[in-house]
């Protein structure tokens, strides 16, 4: 293997999936174990890991199941507004080298049948890199792969099998992103614990980050909070997301001091990921979450 690279961080995300249950008729029940090879709480993303994760190709689970799930029944409200086309849908923001978005209003929707490839303004950019792979997060910069050059590259890890979320820049542009497959058969009832990662960035810096949410499908609402990492590069206090869910997609008031948008992932709302922009702490990225555990109430 040839060597990459600059600064390369990769982390993996060990996760616990509970199984949990009630009476209600869909409630969120976890369909299988995620592949996490044991049964540690999650670590934080930027500690080293000396076993990356081999690449999956066959298009399955390693539980057997299907990565690929139907087209969603429901964006929800605002997410309609540009839709995309292709299997994998998401949001982005596409901001100046650097810069920071105006809030969801600079929310694009992009899509791609790739869920490895972010297709958005006739670019078709590259999500994963031959021949390396981490479980959580990698981390590159001011790096060269291939022919090509990237300042940022702070792309999810093979523990999310049903999307792909970071902060990239090509160019003079930074792409800030969300894809994956929409859950078609989103939860009615009960409360689902997630756990996962963030790419933050300011001033033309960009890190990994912790990410935590709870989400309420009975009152249909998600709170979570991005904490930074004991390592992280970027100073800033938890911010803290509080978002209403319509239909596989979730979104924040539009005058919300934290704006974001996102949508659920994978089988019974497996996943979750989005988009986020801090305007008190100047600071924007993306998200990806992992259930861990469900309850009726």
């Amino acid at each position: 293997m040839k060597k990459h690279a600059l600064g390369l961080t990769i982390a993996t995300l060990l996760l616990t999936a509970c199984g949990g249950s009630d009476s209600n008729d869909n409630p969120a029940v976890d369909p299988g174990k995620p592949n996490n090879g044991g049964n540690n709480p999650p670590t934080a993303p930027g500690k080293n890991d000396n076993t990356p994760s081999a690449p999956n190709d066959s298009g399955k689970n390693n539980d057997g199941s299907s990565q690929l799930i139907p087209p969603p029944v429901n964006q929800g409200g605002q997410q309609n507004k540009d839709k995309a086309v292709g299997q994998f849908q998401g949001k982005a923001f596409v901001v100046p080298l650097g810069k920071q978005p105006n809030g969801l209003a600079d929310a694009q929707s992009v899509g791609s049948d790739k869920l490895n490839v972010l297709n958005i303004n006739g670019k078709q950019l590259p999500l994963e890199i031959a021949n390396i792979r981490a479980g959580n997060m990698l981390r590159m910069q001011n790096s060269t792969v291939d022919g090509k050059s990237y300042k940022l590259f702070v792309v999810s890890g093979t523990i999310y099998q049903n999307q792909k979320f970071g902060y990239i820049n090509d160019g003079n542009e930074d792409y800030i992103f969300s894809q994956g497959a929409p859950t078609a058969n989103m939860p009615t009832a009960g409360v689902a614990k997630y756990s996962g990662a963030a790419a933050v960035g300011r001033a033309a810096v960009a890190d990994t980050a912790l990410a935590n949410f709870s989400a309420n499908f009975g009152e249909k609402t998600l709170t979570g909070s991005i904490t930074k990492n004991a390592n992280g590069q970027i100073d800033f206090n938890p911010i803290n997301i509080a978002a209403d869910i319509n239909g596989n997609s979730f979104s924040t008031k539009s005058d919300a001091a934290v704006r974001s948008t996102g949508s659920f992932y994978g089988d019974n709302a497996r996943e979750l990921g989005g988009i986020f922009q801090d305007s008190t702490q100047t600071l924007s990225g993306s998200f990806g979450a992992v259930r861990t555990s469900t309850s009726s109430n």
